[in-house]
């Protein structure tokens, strides 16, 4: 994809001061110098690298839940792009893929057009490290995604790359997170802009899923040190509205009326009471009844999940027994408007850190009194006992660290890394009857648009 080159047209759509008429005859090849260099420039760069880097859509909210099984949808329009997803029947002309790897590298160019017009400026240390989070947060979904990537690092890189390798991919991401963290503070002004926490909880997330246990263990420790996180009392209320900006969360994708998620409007039938301002659409998304009787009784943690209810004509509807239980970890707007819901999904808590951390001790050292202690935190949130040292061993604690991660974080797009990770992302998809599944699955196609632009693209195996 050509993503760092526009004609005067591109530019005058998103920076309109940049040139005064689609009459002048003059063509840039790349941003006005005199611009990008500017104040204003370099902050409607990284306001626009925000806003991508913000994944408020359909792709990063659903594609996670339907691949691993932790959802399943009917009805609407949406169908269409759900159930490839879940009967792992994609390809790679799927349109979640293509507009994630665009979204993405939207941010990775503006981010590169940052740091091409700061290089050498002592006095934007911050606004460098801003970008270069967010170039790597960027990379990182990608290669989650796609694996191996072709690694932009500049505006004048040329149009053309071929992927990195895996090690080479990997470690730019890691560089990236790693020198952001250096320069960024513990806490911003501004809600939701990159933070020290922020940087390193990726890191975290990138040993883990990578497998590199002591990094994954130094990390966190890292972010535990920073003594600016806690795991919110009462995890019924934690994902409230007015509980957003919380001190468990560490970084979200934050909505707001004027700019929502479709994740409550989507998952719901059109019968669930709810106020005229809120509208819902014909999909509806499910979780299974094994995931919901997984839980023990006295979970908090299930509270959250509507196993039935009472309809807008008083019919009473049971859910749970038919596989229908509704999500409700995200509660009805009631500043909705429309299917524009302003609810923040969070996309790394506290709480991951610290069981994140639990898992990498384990394959460390096996079960431990810490490594028991940290997984025993998140469980007594929820009301459950502790559980015991003795009672586990490296293989049966690991087993268990990946059911406290499922009651822990549904609902969160989690689960899809957590089964790669595990090594059941293959396996579980064919238990639940998805005879497509194949080992190639495990990473999501470049997307046809990217293959058919970039000659020096190569498509994953199998597709």
């Amino acid at each position: 994809m050509k993503i760092f080159k526009y004609t005067s047209i591109v530019l005058c759509s998103l920076f309109l001061n940049a040139c005064s008429s689609l009459l002048d005859e003059e063509l840039y090849s790349e941003l006005n110098d005199n611009y990008a260099n500017s104040t204003e420039g370099l902050q409607s760069l990284l306001t626009s690298a925000y806003g991508n880097a913000q994944l408020r859509n359909y792709a990063y909210f659903f594609t996670s839940g339907m691949t691993s099984g932790e959802n399943w949808n009917e009805y609407g329009a949406i169908e269409a792009n759900f159930t490839p997803l879940c009967n792992f029947t994609w390809d790679s002309n799927h349109a979640y893929f293509s507009s994630t790897w665009k979204q993405l590298y939207s941010v990775i160019r503006d981010a590169n057009l940052i740091l091409k017009n700061t290089a050498g400026s002592s006095d934007q240390e911050q606004l460098i490290a801003e970008a270069k989070f967010l170039r790597g947060l960027s990379y990182y979904v990608l290669h989650d995604w796609f694996g191996r990537l072709p690694l932009y690092s500049s505006p004048d890189d040329d149009y053309y790359l071929a992927r990195s390798t895996e090690e080479e991919t990997i470690a730019f991401i890691e560089k990236d997170l790693r020198e952001a963290a250096s320069v960024l503070p513990v806490e911003q002004s501004v809600y939701g802009k990159a933070t020290k926490g922020a940087a390193l909880s990726f890191l975290v997330k990138l040993y883990l899923n990578t497998k590199q246990w002591q990094k994954a263990v130094d990390a966190a420790n890292e972010v535990v040190a920073l003594q600016h996180y806690t795991l919110f009392a009462d995890y019924t209320k934690l994902f409230l509205i007015e509980n957003e900006g919380n001190d468990e969360i560490i970084w979200t994708i934050q909505s707001t009326p004027q700019l929502g998620n479709p994740f409550v409007a989507n998952t719901f039938p059109t019968d669930y009471p709810h106020l005229p301002n809120q509208t819902i659409y014909a999909s509806r998304v499910y979780l299974y009844d094994e995931f919901v009787n997984s839980f023990a009784a006295n979970d908090k943690r299930r509270e959250l999940i509507i196993t039935s209810y009472t309809n807008t004509s008083g019919v009473f509807t049971q859910l749970l027994g038919n596989n229908r239980s509704y999500p409700g970890k995200y509660e009805f707007d009631k500043d909705a408007i429309g299917a524009s819901y302003g609810n923040d999904v969070p996309v790394i808590r506290y709480a991951d850190v610290l069981i994140s951390k639990a898992e990498a001790l384990n394959e460390l050292e096996g079960p431990t009194s810490e490594s028991i202690a940290l997984v025993n935190q998140i469980r007594n949130r929820a009301g459950l006992v502790s559980l015991a040292p003795g009672d586990f061993t490296k293989d049966s604690f690991r087993t268990q660290i990946f059911k406290e991660r499922n009651w822990e974080f549904w609902y969160e797009q989690a689960r899809r890394s957590d089964q790669l990770r595990q090594g059941t992302f293959i396996s579980g998809a064919v238990q639940r009857g998805k005879t497509a599944a194949k080992a190639h699955h495990v990473l999501f196609p470049i997307p046809q648009t990217e293959i058919d632009a970039n000659p020096n693209l190569i498509q994953n195996e199998g597709y």
